[in-house]
């Protein structure tokens, strides 16, 4: 059975949230192992160790890490899973860029943008020139966090998939005031592939 997907809890945990929410969508809940979140928590809060200082959730090297680790040890336990970290140029909607060729073959992202400070959400595929998006920062319609563009991001229902359509052209617009690839910490992605359909079981 599918669940659906998760908004963070705190301020911090964008992408780790994210990044469970990779696995939620790919798999059902009886392939998941418990093991498997408590791990994402501990790795994907790297940058949240400083006492008195501002929690601010995950870093891309984390998040590579991640990748090399489902390649290596959840590939090697069976789990059928594939992942690739993306950087700089390769996070782009252009058609020919490993990003949306990875979409575009089923793969899901986990994907750093903007929305006025750098934030991770989850890609779950294409409808033409929009992405399907879950942002597990939970805002209402309109938000009130950051300022959305004159056109090209809308609030979806679709709890198991995507909570946004954002078009390609204000996620590789470096100007975009919501939901441009160009993060100030750069630009960073894991796209994460099911690579079997039968099913899985933790062992």
């Amino acid at each position: 059975m599918k669940t659906p997907l998760r908004y963070q809890a705190t301020e911090a945990d964008c992408g780790k949230t994210s990044l469970t929410n990779a696995f939620l969508y790919l798999f059902e809940r009886e392939e998941i192992a418990p093991q498997l979140v408590d791990y994402i928590a501990r790795v994907t809060g790297d940058c949240n160790l400083g006492l008195r200082s501002y929690y601010r959730g995950t870093s891309g090297p984390a998040l590579a890490f991640m990748a090399a680790w489902c390649n290596d040890y959840l590939s090697r336990a069976g789990m059928p899973v594939r992942a690739q970290a993306l950087l700089d140029d390769e996070v782009s909607l252009s058609r020919s860029a490993p990003l949306a060729r990875g979409l575009a073959a089923g793969a899901v992202a986990v994907c750093g943008c903007s929305v006025g400070v750098d934030h991770y959400v989850l890609m779950t595929g294409l409808e033409g020139d929009y992405v399907r998006i879950f942002d597990p920062y939970y805002e209402p319609y309109p938000p009130e966090s950051f300022a959305l563009p004159a056109a090209g991001v809308s609030w979806v229902d679709a709890p198991f998939s995507h909570n946004r359509l954002v078009s390609r052209a204000v996620l590789d617009d470096p100007a975009s005031i919501s939901y441009s690839l160009h993060a100030r910490c750069g630009r960073d992605a894991i796209l994460l592939w099911r690579t079997s359909p039968e099913p899985y079981f933790w062992h």
